[in-house]
């Protein structure tokens, strides 16, 4: 009798968020250079200056050579136009277009039956560089949530203040990636997370399959798999909810068409500005 309560109340939780999320948050594809700018400039803030995973770039936007085939979204403050978080997805298109994993952490995937080598280019993606900057995670529910990660700090969700506690921004983030993976009709998908974020994300529904022991990168991580549909139907109503206001939400994104086509880079145009720095 215990877990319906659990439940229901967990879903109070969650309905709550969305509430909260959709009054102060909207949903940006990155499809313009400054959209794109804004991107590079969070994960630089998050990876380079607080966490130090990567060093400071001259021009304070953290790139690598898989932004060419990615496409960087972002979720933007309401009040203030800032960016409250980015994630990217990585989207190779020919076979000489590795995925961050096959090409960073290759011992990550032990079995070659979840090789992303198995399947055509265009049926596979990663998700990565979740980042929420600092001043988000301070003043909104992600206080008690790793910035790269998502994972919770404090070791559970609290309930007593839903709208302030409950880790919507992270969710939401990768809400916002499955959800335009489902558009691109993109079967398999793979991420790098720490297994107890795995863990946690488990009991609200969300299954991740891990593909491999844990290895060091950025702290413990491991390679997990997960099919976008599967994700949507395992979720819990309330999650379902909060989902379907994501996908009606991205109808309203301008240019969303764009999310079909290839992304322009704007690399070339970023390392011509760091070689003149």
């Amino acid at each position: 009798m215990i877990r319906p309560v659990i439940r229901r109340k967990m879903n109070k939780v969650i309905d709550a968020a969305a509430d909260h999320f959709f009054e102060h948050f909207t949903l940006v594809v990155a499809n313009d250079e400054n959209e794109q700018r804004t991107c590079f400039k969070t994960r630089h803030q998050v990876y380079c200056e607080e966490m130090g995973f990567e060093p400071p770039r001259a021009s304070k936007m953290e790139v690598d050579e898989f932004d060419e085939f990615a496409l960087s979204c972002y979720i933007k403050h309401k009040a203030t136009g800032d960016c409250a978080g980015t994630i990217r997805l990585v989207m190779p298109q020919h076979p000489g277009q590795l995925l961050p994993v096959e090409q960073n952490c290759p011992e990550a995937i032990r079995m070659d039956e979840h090789s992303p080598q198995r399947y055509p280019r265009f049926q596979v993606c990663e998700i990565s560089r979740l980042a929420i900057p600092k001043q988000f995670r301070r003043r909104h529910s992600d206080s008690n949530v790793s910035p790269v990660t998502g994972k919770s700090l404090s070791g559970a969700f609290k309930s007593n203040a839903p709208g302030r506690n409950f880790p919507y921004l992270s969710l939401a983030l990768y809400f916002f990636a499955a959800s335009i993976c489902i558009l691109r009709d993109i079967e398999n998908v793979y991420v790098m997370m720490e297994p107890r974020l795995a863990r946690s994300l488990r009991m609200l529904g969300i299954n991740f399959e891990q593909l491999g022991n844990e290895i060091d990168y950025h702290g413990k991580r491991a390679a997990f798999q997960l099919s976008p549909m599967e994700f949507m139907q395992q979720i819990s109503p309330a999650l379902q909810r909060f989902q379907r206001k994501i996908m009606n939400e991205l109808e309203e994104v301008p240019n969303f068409g764009a999310i079909f086509r290839h992304q322009p880079s704007i690399l070339t145009k970023i390392h011509e500005e760091q070689r003149a720095a």
